[in-house]
C-alpha cells in the first residue's frame, strides 16, 4: 500500500490529528504496508516522493516470519547481527539500492546532524562497520549513498530538495521532536546545498500516532515551549481523551517544518500507527525495548541506476 497522500494542514477548519477532515474516519490503525503478505518484501514508500524518477527511497517494516526476527534491519542487542545484514540486503534490493553504501548514525534523541560525502558511503551499512557519528539526521546531495535511520515507533522523516537535490533522513521521537530537529534539518539543508524551504518536500512515515501516544506533562510542556511563536496552533498537537496528555509527534512536526518554511501541500503524512498495528510495525510501546527496528531509506540515484 503506498502511503495516503495527506499534508498536514494548520487551519482547525481542515485538520483533525494530523489528517484531512475528510478523512477522519480513516483510523491509522487500519492502514496496511505494502507487500505485507508478501514473501519477497516491497518497502512502503510516499505518493509524494515515488514521482521523482531520480530517487530512491522506502521504508521497511514488520513481516512475521521473515528472517530470524520478521524483518528486522536493526543491530542492536538481542538481534543477530546477520540475519539484520542479510534483511537489510533484502529490503534494500526491493528499493533498488545497494546496502553496502548503507550510511547510518549512532541516534541520541537530540537535534545533531551530520552531512555525508560520497566517501562516506558503508559506514555503519554492515555489522562490523561504525556508523558516522552521534547525530538524528543525516543530509547529502551524494548521489549512490543510501541515508538510514532506525524506528520503532519514532518518526522516520525523508526530506527532498529537488531542484539541488539533496535529501536528509532524520529521526524524531519526541525528544527530537520539541529539541526541534526537523526546523534544524531544514536549516542544515539550506546553509549546506542552497536548498529553499518553499521548495523542499517531506514524508513523514509511520510512527506511533495520537491515539496510542500517552505522554507525561513535561512533555507537552516541552512541546508548548518549542512550538510558541505557532499560537493556538501547537494546541493541535495535543489531546486528552483521559487522564494524560497525548502527544501527536507527527502533526508536531508537520507544524514545525510549515513554520520552516515548507508547504502544507508539500508534507506527506503516513496514517499508520506503529502500536496500533504490531503484525506489521515494530512497536517499542507495543512490544518492549527488545523489538526489531525497521529502517528508513533514501537515496539520490545515480545516473547508471534512474533507469532501473
Amino acid at each position: 500500500m503506498t502511503a495516503s497522500q495527506m499534508a498536514a494542514q494548520t487551519s482547525d477548519s481542515s485538520v483533525t490529528n494530523g489528517r484531512h477532515a475528510d478523512q477522519r474516519e480513516a483510523s491509522p490503525c487500519e492502514a496496511r504496508p505494502n507487500g505485507a503478505s508478501r514473501t519477497a518484501p516491497r518497502a512502503t514508500q510516499s505518493a509524494l516522493l515515488a514521482s521523482l524518477p531520480w530517487l530512491r527511497h522506502g521504508l521497511s517494516y514488520r513481516i512475521p516470519g521473515m528472517g530470524s526476527a520478521d524483518g528486522n534491519v536493526g543491530f542492536g542487542s538481542p538481534r543477530d547481527k546477520d540475519d539484520a545484514w542479510a534483511m537489510r540486503q533484502q529490503w534494500c534490493a526491493g528499493m533498488g539500492v545497494d546496502a553496502s553504501r548503507i550510511v547510518t548514525m549512532g541516534q541520541v534523541h537530540g537535534a545533531d546532524m551530520l552531512r555525508v560525502e560520497a566517501d562516506d558511503a558503508g559506514k555503519g551499512a554492515t555489522p562490523n562497520s561504525e556508523h558516522l557519528g552521534l547525530a538524528d539526521a543525516l543530509i547529502t546531495d551524494a548521489p549512490g549513498v543510501v541515508l538510514t535511520t532506525l524506528h520503532a515507533d519514532c518518526l522516520p522523516i525523508l526530506l527532498v530538495d529537488p531542484d539541488r537535490p539533496a535529501i536528509a533522513a532524520v529521526h524524531a521521537g519526541w525528544r527530537g521532536t520539541v529539541a526541534g530537529v526537523a526546523e534544524a534539518a531544514v536549516s542544515a539543508m539550506r546553509d549546506a546545498y542552497g536548498s529553499r524551504p518553499e521548495r523542499m518536500l517531506a514524508y513523514l512515515g509511520a510512527a506511533i500516532h495520537v491515539c496510542c501516544n500517552e505522554v507525561g506533562s513535561e512533555v507537552t510542556a516541552a512541546w508548548r515551549d518549542r512550538a510558541a511563536s505557532l499560537g493556538e496552533r501547537r494546541e493541535q498537537a495535543v489531546t486528552k481523551p483521559g487522564e494524560k496528555e497525548h502527544f501527536d509527534v507527527p502533526l508536531a512536526n508537520a507544524l514545525l517544518l510549515q513554520r520552516a518554511g515548507l508547504l502544507p501541500e508539500h508534507i506527506e503524512i503516513d496514517p499508520a500507527c506503529t502500536k496500533c498495528d504490531g503484525e506489521h510495525w515494530f512497536s517499542h510501546r507495543g512490544q518492549g525495548p527488545l523489538t526489531g527496528r525497521m529502517g528508513a531509506f533514501i537515496m539520490l540515484a545515480t545516473e547508471d541506476s534512474r533507469g532501473a
